[in-house]
């Protein structure tokens, strides 16, 4: 099972058995415990605690065809105070749409409108503490590169606080937004190309060999594509063919980076007004990370195994149904695979330990106690731990325990496998040797 049923049966329920209600019982300072500095600013998601603060830019280049991608870059800047610059901060939510798409995922019924006002009243004024196109980090040096891939009814901005962390410590992320219909919404911009004679006094409307003088004006319709629902949801055929997908939007997004790397013009159609020349030999394109939650778990695997590139993988609370027999046998790099306690099952964990088997030593799991499947996404920030609980979004771990340690594990997996110096390995958390941590497995797999 994923994490859409949960959702929906516990928000319909709790709607049901609560006719009425005060929407700001609902509403949290998402990061309202930090300092004095933070209560006097926007509500917004956790910053990041390494070296760097974050700055953040959306590219999206092609269509929604095999050719397009789309992403949010999240990549060092210079060390400032981020909380006097909270007026560069962007949204959580970008765009009004992404908010009914959680409520139609939650619901699955687009007619409780009440469920689309909810999160828009949620997430609709959390700020994300990153720099709007704010410029690299001056310097030579080069960052190792994570892609990241959303569970089924993500989108780019659902799991920042994990790719915010990440930039702070170092690395270029880019968050990709999945166009294979696993995504909660997502859009496209179709360029139109409006043709006019234009005419000056006096002169003819038409230039030598009567071609009419042309003046073009580029305009950029919406195109949005909400999620896909389809049953049985677990078809095999349906969800193989989506992992493939999204395996290959993987890789076209890191071709891209490798564009901007090289400084080549990579054509982005949201038209920014952003300088791509800045990341011209700044990646450290031998070493590169894919990295997931949920189907985005499945689709780092899948990536591995088609894309030797890509030097290992992190799985987070991966969801393992969706893979074929060739991306066991081609996964070979190390791999990382970091469980929610409530959220997994004897079969999905089979398939797990069928991956681990093959080399002990360089694939490793282990499971945080006290959380649920929501306890890598941003959704545990926005609300209070009552309605956390009843939404499924939070569990018994407080949220940025959950978060410190996935994040602590990660970067020292991806740390040691990519021969980076660091003070701190964290090999305490991958061993499970924590309160926390469970080496391995809490299901029962007898």
């Amino acid at each position: 099972m994923d994490l859409q049923m949960k959702l929906c049966d516990s928000v319909t329920g709790s709607l049901n058995r609560t006719p009425s209600f005060n929407l700001k019982m609902f509403r949290k300072s998402v990061d309202e415990s930090n300092s004095e500095e933070s209560r006097k600013i926007r509500r917004h998601t956790p910053v990041g605690s390494g070296e760097y603060s974050v700055g953040c830019w959306d590219m999206m280049c092609g269509g929604p065809t095999e050719k397009g991608s789309f992403f949010r870059l999240f990549y060092p800047v210079e060390k400032t105070d981020i909380y006097k610059r909270d007026k560069q901060w962007p949204l959580w939510l970008p765009r009004k749409q992404y908010g009914e798409g959680y409520a139609d995922i939650l619901t699955k019924n687009p007619k409780i409108k009440v469920v689309g006002k909810l999160l828009n009243w949620m997430g609709g004024d959390v700020y994300v503490p990153a720099l709007w196109q704010g410029p690299l980090c001056p310097s030579n040096t080069q960052f190792p590169v994570v892609i990241f891939s959303h569970g089924l009814g993500g989108n780019r901005t659902t799991n920042t606080t994990v790719c915010c962390e990440l930039a702070s410590q170092g690395f270029i992320v880019a968050s990709l937004e999945h166009r294979d219909g696993s995504a909660s919404m997502t859009y496209h911009l179709t360029e139109q190309v409006n043709k006019h004679n234009v005419t000056t006094s006096g002169e003819s409307n038409t230039r030598p060999h009567h071609r009419p003088a042309v003046h073009r004006t580029h305009l950029y319709s919406e195109e949005w594509k909400p999620f896909e629902w389809f049953e049985p949801w677990d078809d095999f055929t349906y969800r193989n063919k989506q992992v493939h997908h999204r395996a290959d939007e993987v890789i076209r997004a890191l071709e891209t980076l490798i564009l901007l790397h090289n400084g080549k013009e990579v054509h982005n159609v949201m038209r920014t007004h952003f300088n791509t020349k800045q990341f011209m030999n700044r990646l450290d394109l031998s070493r590169v990370v894919v990295m997931g939650h949920s189907f985005g778990g499945a689709t780092t695997l899948c990536t591995l195994s088609k894309d030797k590139r890509f030097r290992l993988g992190v799985v987070l609370d991966g969801w393992m149904h969706p893979l074929d027999e060739r991306v066991y046998e081609d996964t070979q790099q190390p791999v990382l695979m970091i469980n929610m306690e409530s959220f997994q099952w004897k079969t999905n964990v089979e398939q797990m330990m069928r991956l681990l088997s093959q080399d002990k030593e360089n694939h490793r799991m282990i499971t945080i106690k006290g959380t649920c499947h929501q306890s890598v996404t941003d959704f545990q920030f926005l609300v209070n731990k009552t309605v956390g609980r009843v939404l499924d979004v939070r569990h018994r771990l407080s949220p940025k325990v959950a978060m410190s340690l996935t994040n602590k594990a990660s970067l020292g997996f991806i740390r040691k496998h990519l021969g980076l110096k660091s003070k701190d390995t964290h090999e305490d958390l991958l061993c499970g040797d924590h309160d926390h941590i469970i080496a391995g497995t809490n299901v029962d797999l007898s």
